[in-house]
C-alpha cells in the first residue's frame, strides 16, 4: 500500500475529456480507464505531486463527498499508471509512427477524389453490362475440378481481407496509433482483426475514419474486379477479335466477378453488428457506450437469473456506466433476436448444405476413376470444414484461458 503522506509517481498519462467522462491512460502500453470528471480531477491533482492523503481532503473540500483513496490506487495500480519501485517513468512515443504518411496520403483529398471516379466508372460498367452486376452465379467459375473452385474462392478472398485489414491500420496510423493484426472467430467463422490500439484516446469524431475504412476498401476491391471484369467481357473480347469467354481470358473474367462477390457478401457481413463487427464498433461510438456487448450480455442473464429467482447470481448493475444500462435494456434484445436468426440460418442452410457437400462428396469418391479424383474431393472437403473447426479451436482455447486464474486484467481499445 503507497504512503498516503508522500507523492506517487505516475507514468506519462493522456486525458481525453469527453463531458462527463474522461479517458486516461498510457498511450505507450495502450492502457486506459474511464474516469468520470472529478476521478480525472482527483488524479490530475495526483500526478501534480500532491500526496494521496492531501488530494483526498482537496476532493472532500472541492466535491462535498468523501473519496476511499485507497481503492482509488488500487485502480491505477491494475491500469499501471504508477511508477513501480525502482522503475523509470515510460518512454514519450515518437512523433511520428511507421506507415503514418502513408496513411495520411491513403485518406488525402486527392484520394478521396481517385476513389469516388472508380466507384463511379464502375457504376456506369454494370449499367451498360448488367452481367457485372455481383451474383450468387459468379462464385461458380470453374467446373471441371471441386478442388479448383474452392482454391479460388479461399485464396482468392485472402488478398482482399488482408486489403481491408490494411486499411483499418492504416487509418489509424494515420492518427499516430499503433496496430496489431490478429486471427479470431466470430461465431463458426475464422476472420482477421486488427486492434486499433489508443482508440479510445481519440476525440470521438476522429474514429470513425479508422472504423469504416475496412469497408471503404471492400467497395473499392468490388469496383476494381468488376472494372478489370469489364474489360474481358465477352462483347469487349469479341470486338478485339478474341471468341467470347474463352481461353485465359474467359477464366480470368470469371474468377474477377466470383471475387466481387465473395467481397459483396464480406460486406454485407459487417451489419451482423452484433457478432463486434466494423459498425458494432461505429454504432457504440455514435452512440456514446463504453463496452456495449459485455452490458447487454449481462442485461439478458441478469433477466434470466430473476426469472429463476437466483438473486445471487445477478451481475452489479453498478459497474456499468449510465450509457450502457440504457442503450443495453433495447439493444439487449435485438442481439438476441440477431444470435436467433443466425442460429436458424445454420440450421435451416448451412447444415442441410454441408450435409449435401458430403454426400455429394462421398457419392464422388465412390465413382472417381483415379487417386487424383479422390484427392481432389477430399482437399475440396477439407477446404470447406476449416473454418468451422479452426473457430471452434479458438473458442475452447479462448474458454480455457478464461477459466484460468490470472491478475487483475488492463484497460483495453476495443478492435
Amino acid at each position: 500500500m503507497a504512503d498516503l503522506d508522500q507523492p506517487l509517481r505516475l507514468h506519462p498519462l493522456t486525458y481525453l475529456d469527453e463531458g462527463d467522462e474522461v479517458t486516461v491512460g498510457r498511450a505507450d502500453i495502450n492502457s486506459f480507464g474511464l474516469f468520470p470528471a472529478d476521478g480525472a480531477a482527483l488524479l490530475r491533482r495526483l500526478e501534480e505531486g500532491s500526496p494521496p492523503g492531501e488530494a483526498a481532503r482537496w476532493y472532500s473540500a472541492q466535491y462535498g463527498e468523501q473519496v476511499d483513496i485507497g481503492e482509488f490506487l488500487e485502480v491505477l495500480e491494475e491500469l499501471d499508471l504508477i511508477l513501480g519501485e525502482g522503475e523509470a517513468p515510460a518512454a514519450s512515443l515518437p512523433a511520428t509512427v511507421r506507415w503514418q504518411r502513408l496513411g495520411k496520403a491513403l485518406f488525402s483529398v486527392p484520394a478521396w477524389v481517385g476513389y469516388a471516379a472508380l466507384v463511379a466508372a464502375a457504376v456506369v460498367a454494370m449499367i451498360g453490362h448488367a452481367d457485372l452486376v455481383p451474383t450468387y452465379g459468379h462464385l461458380f467459375f470453374t467446373r471441371p475440378s471441386l478442388l479448383i473452385l474452392t482454391l479460388g474462392i479461399v485464396f482468392g478472398q485472402l488478398p482482399l481481407q488482408l486489403l481491408h485489414e490494411g486499411f483499418h491500420a492504416l487509418a489509424g496510423r494515420r492518427l499516430g496509433l499503433n496496430s496489431t493484426l490478429r486471427m479470431g472467430h466470430r461465431f463458426i467463422y475464422v476472420v482477421f482483426e486488427t486492434s486499433l490500439d489508443g482508440l479510445v484516446a481519440v476525440p470521438r469524431r476522429r474514429r470513425y475514419l479508422p472504423m469504416l475504412a475496412g469497408m471503404l476498401a471492400d467497395v473499392l476491391a468490388i469496383a476494381g474486379l468488376t472494372l478489370a471484369a469489364a474489360a474481358l467481357h465477352p462483347a469487349a473480347m469479341a470486338d478485339s477479335g478474341t471468341v467470347p469467354g474463352s481461353g485465359v481470358a474467359g477464366f480470368c473474367y470469371r474468377f474477377l466477378l466470383s471475387m466481387a462477390f465473395g467481397v459483396v457478401l464480406r460486406f454485407a457481413w459487417q451489419f451482423y453488428f452484433f457478432l463486434r463487427t466494423d459498425l458494432y464498433y461505429l454504432t457504440t461510438t455514435v452512440l456514446g457506450c463504453n463496452d456495449l456487448q459485455a452490458t447487454a450480455r449481462q442485461v439478458l442473464w441478469n433477466r434470466i437469473w430473476r426469472f429463476l429467482d437466483r438473486p445471487g447470481r445477478l451481475a452489479d448493475e453498478a459497474a456499468w456506466t449510465p450509457r450502457d444500462r440504457d442503450v443495453a435494456r433495447w439493444y439487449s434484445w435485438l442481439m438476441l433476436a440477431g444470435y436467433g436468426l443466425l442460429l436458424v440460418m445454420v440450421a435451416t442452410v448451412l447444415v442441410p448444405t454441408a450435409t449435401r457437400i458430403t454426400v455429394q462428396a462421398v457419392h464422388e469418391i465412390a465413382v472417381a476413376s483415379s487417386a487424383l479424383a479422390v484427392a481432389d474431393v477430399l482437399l475440396f472437403l477439407a477446404l470447406n470444414f476449416w473454418q468451422p473447426v479452426v473457430a471452434a479451436a479458438l473458442a475452447i482455447r479462448g474458454f480455457a484461458r478464461r477459466r484460468r486464474p490470472r491478475p487483475a486484467a488492463k484497460a483495453e481499445t476495443p478492435a
